[in-house]
């Protein structure tokens, strides 16, 4: 079920509170989800305009959906593990974490452990999602 909500952002260069709509998708039970990941807006039109980054998508993805800390942004990512996982190659693997990264949609950290870039995605818990049900 979609809910439009209006989402503070805070500008980084002038510190002011900007408001944006935002669409929040709820699927489920809020008690027996363990949480959600909101798409900003933005983020979706860039995908949608770069053939580069939209190939790179499934890995973002499967970051997304499996490899977040919890009420982060980090993650820890190996090799092996997106291979075996989503059944594609090592270089393909490769060629699309320097698109992510190329692109500043993931910034590394250290070895194997990187963040999203903020403003791409929210994390959250279902349960802070009922004040915006109708």
């Amino acid at each position: 079920m979609p809910v439009k909500v209006k989402l503070p952002i805070m500008d980084k260069e002038t510190g002011q509170v900007l408001e944006f709509d935002a669409v929040v998708y709820l699927y489920g039970e809020g008690k027996k989800d363990k949480g959600f990941v909101k798409v900003f807006h933005a983020f979706v039109k860039d995908v949608v305009r770069d053939k580069e980054l939209r190939q790179a998508l499934d890995l973002l993805a499967y970051i997304m959906s499996e490899k977040l800390e919890k009420d982060s942004l980090k993650f820890y990512l190996t090799a092996e593990e997106v291979v075996k996982n989503l059944g594609i190659s090592r270089d393909t693997y490769y060629r699309w974490l320097r698109v992510l990264t190329k692109k500043n949609y993931l910034t590394r950290i250290d070895t194997n452990y990187y963040a999203i870039k903020p403003y791409t995605i929210v994390v959250g818990k279902m349960a802070n999602t009922e004040l915006y049900r109708d």
